[in-house]
């Protein structure tokens, strides 16, 4: 599971205790699906972005249940 930085990340900010650094999951398009797998080495780097706030889904977890 690859994370990256995501401390300026609308969503993700909002997660973590507060001064402690943001981290998500890289999250790949399914159109970015054949170009990562035959992406050279050194390109990989360039898949390696924050996935877009707006396409994200986040609900309250109830407590006790986690």
């Amino acid at each position: 599971m690859l994370t990256i930085n995501a401390d300026a990340h609308p969503v993700m900010q909002q997660f973590h205790k507060p001064d402690d650094e943001k981290r998500m999951v890289v999250i790949l398009a399914d159109s970015a699906y054949d170009a990562w797998l035959q992406a050279p080495s050194a390109d990989s780097r360039d898949f390696l972005r924050p996935f877009p706030a707006e396409a994200l889904v986040t609900e309250q977890a109830q407590r006790g249940l986690i």
